[in-house]
């Protein structure tokens, strides 16, 4: 495929090649009208050359961009010009996981920043009728380095497809992160990607795959043959509750994994550490502890709060009946009881009015104040005005900043 590279597509003009696959280009691009640089994937021309694959490629961009997730990277719009197929994406210039690997592993709180929010992207995708067959940290994108963005939806999908879009031979995915289903040619579901986000983490807390090997054709003889390596043989920190989690997903039959990405996610969020706090050892199947530390120090907090993930910040909560989340601004005299603008409110979208938690006999209740740019409870929009119940452990979502809410 000749580079597009100082050429014009759809009216974007492109500047450079930024990333390249088996099936497509992608490009960094100006979009003039809008002031703005976006990522184009355009199609290598010998995928498009029937009417049939064009139909597909129009019906299943469109199911893409009807994904709303804070950690789904936005598709734009799709277009085609001079039988050229392509996709107009969110420009990222922060580079992508697999950049940020060096073979060293990560603690357990700063790789549960990275993969319990890609889980709840892959739980959301499922829930739409959409597996993503391709997931490794090539495909999630860093805005900033605790804020992951799952990428390169859509064509995987569609290149599958039961009446035999793929050619002959050809697999769909990426060797090292293959499941044994995928391996062999099996039909594929949502397990695939419970499987694949199982070696993604396996590989940020310990530096290396689970299956290594000379050949991708050795590797999947391996994944077929063999168990994965216990994690804590190569990395000691690493708890027993932590590697029955991930060797769970990683299961060789699809139908020993967890049945759902969420529950995948669920488990993970239960354990020590999940939020980046400094907590108390506890077992798996006994709810958070009453008591945590603030990062940097050893003085108890005890109390409603919410957590910063990411950072493990501590946000008390006012002992009073209903508490206003938003974003502090000096200019304006009305100020949020819980201010984000510290924790990077701004950045993320946060309004200056944008939620609030109202104390009520049954516990506590959510509710969205109209925000610019929504709330979400464990990945679900709430709808203002209509207060919902919350629970320890529950994710909450301002814009774009999370948080995990504990309630006593």
């Amino acid at each position: 495929m000749d580079s597009w590279s100082g050429k014009t597509i759809g009216g974007y003009q492109i500047a450079e090649e930024i990333g390249q696959g088996g099936m497509a280009l992608v490009y960094r691009a100006y979009q003039p009208e809008l002031e703005r640089w976006v990522a184009i994937k355009i199609l290598r021309a010998t995928e498009v050359s029937s009417q049939e694959f064009l139909d597909r490629f129009r019906r299943e961009a469109r199911a893409i961009a009807a994904l709303r997730h804070p950690n789904i990277l936005t598709i734009y719009t799709y277009g085609e010009e001079g039988g050229i197929a392509y996709i107009v994406m969110e420009y990222v210039p922060g580079g992508t996981l697999k950049d940020r690997l060096t073979g060293e592993p990560l603690e357990w709180p700063d790789a549960a920043t990275l993969i319990i929010p890609v889980g709840r992207a892959l739980a959301y995708a499922h829930s739409q009728g959409i597996v993503h067959r391709d997931v490794k940290p090539a495909n999630i994108l860093l805005p900033r380095p605790d804020w992951p963005l799952l990428a390169d939806f859509g064509l995987i999908k569609m290149m599958d497809h039961p009446q035999g879009l793929t050619r002959p031979g050809m697999s769909i995915g990426t060797p090292a992160y293959f499941s044994p289903e995928q391996a062999t040619g099996e039909n594929i579901d949502h397990r695939s990607d419970i499987y694949a986000l199982g070696v993604v983490l396996y590989e940020l807390l310990t530096g290396h795959i689970p299956f290594e090997a000379k050949s991708p054709m050795d590797m999947m003889v391996r994944k077929l043959q063999e168990p994965p390596p216990p994690l804590c043989r190569l990395n000691p920190r690493i708890t027993p509750q932590l590697e029955a989690v991930i060797l769970r997903a990683l299961a060789r039959d699809s139908a020993a994994r967890h049945s759902t990405m969420e529950a995948f996610v669920n488990d993970l969020s239960r354990l020590p550490g999940a939020t980046g706090r400094a907590i108390s050892p506890t077992s798996q199947d006994v709810a958070a502890p009453s008591a945590t530390a603030r990062l940097g120090t050893l003085r108890p907090m005890v109390g409603p709060r919410l957590v910063v993930t990411g950072t493990g910040a501590t946000l008390l909560l006012p002992q009073k009946g209903e508490v206003l989340i938003g974003r502090g601004d000096p200019q304006v005299a009305l100020h949020p009881d819980v201010d984000l603008a510290p924790h990077g409110g701004s950045q993320a979208g946060v309004s200056r009015q944008h939620a609030r938690l109202l104390y009520s006999p049954e516990g506590w209740l959510l509710e969205d104040l109209r925000s610019t740019n929504g709330t979400f409870l464990n990945s679900v929009p709430l709808q203002p005005g209509q207060p919902v119940r919350i629970q320890t452990g529950d994710m909450l979502r301002c814009a774009q900043l999370m948080l995990v809410f504990y309630e006593e």
